[in-house]
């Protein structure tokens, strides 16, 4: 066990102090610590120190992303992203794809320009697909908001089929409401069939929210290259189909809320077709 030289004065209330001030210390160049002044050999290394006039002053350490004065630097951010992003990224595609950087024959550049800030999420997970020969990656965005992933990703096709998937599927619901109405369209369905059939869709719901989980980022990456290919060949100018990439492409909140919104207006419609005995659901819903 270590144990400190003065401890039997410590009960004497001895306290001790560093026995130079700074101005007769100075730093070594080979090892960066402090040392004498009045030493030729470093203490802590033991390099043999030069004049004080040929060392040149140690640099003054910044916050990452400041330059010296502490001012924000956005060119050592860039280059920050760049080193720990954007190159490792790169390798990964180089890797998986060749060097040209060809993914389902669209240039990096524009994958980067489409997709927007989370291009490196995704071309990673597309290197590694392609390497692994496999179209499952998983999609927790996919997974848990469904439909509203796509429309939030611009990708219209699968945004549409999966928001109509789930409307066929909560059919038995809607019949089951018809019903309890005493609406004038309800089907003529026993008990025992709309349940079997709720059961069904139950399921058929619940796979169908796998494989939006499972599927997600390839069905993104098919609609993503359909459209880049098409605004390439729309816009053959570098810098004119940079800025359309980059307005085409990336996220929407707008068209979230107009999937909302086009819930809510098919939830209304389809109050028009209750029947008579809307006080029957009310008792349902509020016991």
């Amino acid at each position: 066990m270590c144990r400190c030289i003065h401890t039997p004065a410590h009960g004497a209330g001895y306290e001790w102090t560093f026995p130079y001030k700074d101005d007769a210390l100075r730093t070594c160049p080979s090892c960066g610590e402090r040392t004498l002044r009045t030493e030729e050999r470093c203490r802590c290394c033991g390099a043999v120190l030069p004049p004080e006039s040929q060392c040149p002053e140690p640099p003054t350490q910044s916050q990452p992303g400041t330059d010296a004065d502490g001012r924000f630097d956005y060119n050592d951010l860039y280059r920050q992203y760049q080193q720990t992003v954007e190159e490792p990224t790169r390798r990964n595609v180089q890797a998986a794809f060749g060097k040209e950087e060809l993914i389902d024959g669209i240039p990096y550049s524009d994958w980067n320009d489409y997709i927007g800030k989370a291009a490196p999420v995704y071309l990673n997970d597309y290197s590694r697909m392609q390497l692994q020969h496999t179209k499952i990656s998983m999609c927790f965005s996919a997974l848990v908001f469904g439909p509203f992933y796509f429309f939030y990703r611009k990708a219209w096709k699968p945004a549409f089929a999966f928001l109509a998937a789930e409307l066929v599927l909560a059919l038995p619901t809607f019949i089951d409401l018809l019903q309890i109405t005493d609406s004038s369209l309800a089907p003529g369905l026993s008990t025992s069939t709309l349940l079997t059939l709720s059961r069904v869709c139950s399921v058929l719901s619940f796979l169908l929210m796998i494989v939006r989980g499972l599927y997600g980022k390839w069905l993104y990456r098919q609609s993503a290259a359909e459209k880049i290919r098409r605004i390439r060949a729309e816009f053959p100018d570098a810098a004119q189909r940079k800025a359309v990439l980059c307005a085409q492409g990336g996220t929407s909140w707008a068209a979230v809320l107009g999937c909302l919104v086009l819930l809510m207006v098919i939830g209304s419609a389809f109050t028009l077709l209750l029947g008579p005995n809307v006080d029957a659901l009310i008792h349902l819903v509020y016991g």
